[in-house]
Parts: structure tokens; C-alpha cells; sequence
């Protein structure tokens, strides 16, 4: 498992379904619009006096209709660049995690320094399959701010997590204690 490894593609839906919201939104509206256009014109043409209010709608509703498109292929790149922004390898020595694009930073985890992984999971994450990975390490102060240790992967698929926790754990030689519930 000395390769480079991505952290499974519900990460790539999961940013997907953050950034096309407001596209699918734009679009219900549009919908909305082009569906009740007469009815919105006959309205306006009645309150304001407007004649060409038919030929603005069908600027308006296209324009909408352009908008989403965008918003729909813009999500889908800056998804696509999250998702492939972010890697990590297990190496002979040490975890080393790979983030950015433009500005690119390594970080290198000795298996030594390793304490305990958590795997959290929301109910929105356990429904889409994916969790947060936290990677507890030596000298990490339990009260450091959420996010400032550099072995947190906020977003992974649970079963990659549940791999890659395994797999660090083994090599950090730490055992894992299963909650055993007695009745």
C-alpha cells in the first residue's frame, strides 16, 4: 500500500452535492417562471402597464436557464479539483498526506507518533457513506482548536477510513479495544 491513494469517489459526490444546490435551486425558479409565465405577465401588465414584458421574461428565463448550466459546471469543476486536491500514502516510515493544487503542502506523520484514530460520522455523512478521520498523534494537545491538527481528512468514504485506520494502526502497533457491551 505504498502508493498513492485518493480518498474514494463519494468525496467527489459529496463535494458535488454541496456546490450544485444553489445551481439546482436557480433552476426550480427558472422552472417556476417559464412554467407561470402568462400569469406573471398578465399580473404586470396590469399593475405597471407593461407591453413587452412577455419578450423580458424570455430574456429572464434564459438568462436563468444560462445561469444554471454555469453554476451546474463550475460545481463540478471545483468538486473535481477538491476531490483530486487531496491524497495520501502510507510509506515504509511514515503517513504522508498530500493537499492543494496551486499550493501544494506535504505532510509527513511518523507511525511512531500515532496515538489513535477517530472515525466521526454525522447522520447526513452515514447517509451519503462517507465520515471524518482524525489522526491523533504525540504532543497533540486535546484542546487545540477543531482543524489545526494536519491528520484530519474532514471528508473520506467510511470504508476507505475504516481501511486506511486499520492499516495505520497495525503499522503504529497500537491494538484496537472494541466496545463489548455486557447485559
Amino acid at each position: 500500500m505504498n502508493n498513492e491513494q485518493k480518498l474514494g469517489i463519494k468525496v467527489f459526490y459529496y463535494y458535488l452535492s454541496k456546490r450544485v444546490i444553489a445551481g439546482l435551486l436557480l433552476f426550480l425558479v427558472s422552472l417556476f417562471v417559464s412554467s407561470y409565465k402568462s400569469l406573471i405577465v398578465s399580473k404586470l401588465i396590469t399593475i405597471f402597464s407593461l407591453n413587452n414584458s412577455i419578450d423580458i421574461f424570455n430574456y429572464i428565463t434564459s438568462a436563468l436557464y444560462l445561469i444554471f448550466v454555469l453554476f451546474i459546471i463550475v460545481g463540478v469543476v471545483m468538486s473535481w479539483l477538491d476531490y483530486i486536491s487531496c491524497n495520501f500514502t502510507l510509506d515504509e516510515n511514515a503517513f504522508i498526506i498530500r493537499r492543494g493544487i496551486l499550493n501544494k503542502k506535504e505532510v509527513s506523520i511518523p507511525y511512531r507518533q500515532i496515538q489513535d484514530i477517530d472515525i466521526e460520522q454525522t447522520f447526513n455523512n452515514k447517509m451519503l457513506g462517507v465520515s471524518k478521520l482524525v489522526v491523533l498523534t504525540a504532543g497533540n494537545d486535546d484542546n487545540d482548536k477543531e482543524g489545526e491538527s494536519e491528520g484530519i481528512f474532514e471528508v473520506i468514504d467510511s470504508k476507505v477510513a475504516e481501511q486506511l485506520r486499520d492499516d495505520l494502526l497495525q503499522r503504529a502497533n497500537i491494538q484496537t479495544v472494541k466496545e463489548v457491551r455486557v447485559a
